[in-house]
């Protein structure tokens, strides 16, 4: 972000900000750190690629320049970064969230200036995606946002599991749980505890793979529908809504919370874990970017502010909530008891 007071070069580097986005977008789609684990030619690439050699050994460059790979003589290879985290089939590998986020540019960001005119996207949902039995398409893009939303709480889960209070919670519930990653965290920090993930057929075929992975299928069962329509369930000790609300509209917030008050047990905890603006609304800057990120592709999500959030948990009923900051990052969590 520029400065202050900051010359025009500096706004000229936001200007081009794309650019570098665009580039990994790209590379990662392509699959293309795969091939560089080992030093490869500009042609042997674009043999690999079935791409142009011209354009590809500029491409290559360019990704050279950013560090994302190392050029020796006419060779290039990965950088320490790239194998580590946009190599296929190793532990650590994230580019599912890159590829997403290829997906909501082409998807909503493109498109921005109409959708500051009008209020909404051009399409009635640009999220029906995630609800279809459609073509193989949607299936890869499903694939993508759920494990992109592993590759990002898989880091949090631990500093998440650390500042809740799971001491003598026996049923919980994860509520919209993508790929599980954090029921499977709390599951594993405490052995009596036993989970519930609630989310749309498709991400609950990706949530069950996760949780059989971590040998967690007879202490976490799944159970598929649509949150705003369907039972959730009751009789729970715990319920766990991570970055959720930014999705819906205020109305239906309220609707979540009303509803996952009704299935807590007395005295039972309800954690909201998202990215909270503070009262400005304007800071700090994660959560105000994604804000403008849920106006391009959602229909009538925003971030919210922490404060408004605390409200609505109040005026369901539960105890004035507690703000939890687990690390320096964006996100931050409300925990509050049904009294």
């Amino acid at each position: 972000m520029p400065a202050p007071g900051g010359d025009f070069l500096d706004l000229l580097a936001m200007a081009r900000g794309f650019q570098t986005s665009k580039m990994l977008m790209v590379a990662v789609d392509l699959a293309l750190f795969d091939f560089l684990e080992e030093p490869r030619s500009a042609a042997e690439a674009a043999s690999w690629l079935k791409a142009d050699d011209r354009a590809t050994g500029i491409f290559l460059n360019g990704l050279a320049a950013l560090g994302l790979v190392i050029k020796e003589v006419d060779y290039f290879r990965n950088s320490e970064q790239a194998s580590r985290f946009l190599v296929r089939g190793k532990d650590q590998y994230r580019g599912e969230i890159i590829k997403h986020m290829e997906h909501t540019w082409d998807r909503g960001w493109d498109d921005l200036q109409h959708t500051v005119l009008a209020g909404r996207p051009r399409e009635t949902d640009p999220e029906k995606w995630l609800d279809t039995k459609g073509p193989q398409r949607d299936e890869r893009e499903i694939r993508a946002f759920i494990c992109g939303m592993d590759a990002i709480a898989r880091d949090l889960a631990p500093k998440v599991t650390a500042a809740l209070d799971l001491k003598g919670v026996e049923r919980l519930l994860d509520l919209g749980a993508g790929p599980a990653t954090y029921a499977i965290a709390f599951a594993k920090a405490q052995p009596s505890l036993k989970a519930t993930v609630f989310d749309l057929p498709g991400p609950i075929k990706i949530a069950q793979e996760q949780i059989a992975k971590h040998g967690l299928s007879g202490r976490i069962d799944t159970l598929a529908g649509n949150f705003l329509e369907d039972d959730i369930g009751r009789g729970y000790d715990f319920i766990w809504v991570s970055q959720i609300l930014h999705s819906h509209d205020v109305a239906q917030c309220h609707l979540i919370i009303n509803k996952c008050f009704q299935a807590l047990n007395p005295g039972g905890t309800l954690a909201i874990h998202d990215f909270f603006l503070n009262k400005d609304g304007a800071s700090p800057t994660g959560p105000a970017m994604f804000s403008v990120h849920m106006l391009a592709v959602t229909p009538r999500g925003r971030s919210y502010t922490w404060g408004e959030v605390a409200e609505w948990m109040a005026e369901a009923g539960l105890t004035p909530p507690q703000h939890l900051r687990y690390d320096e990052g964006d996100a931050s969590i409300l925990v509050a008891k049904k009294k």
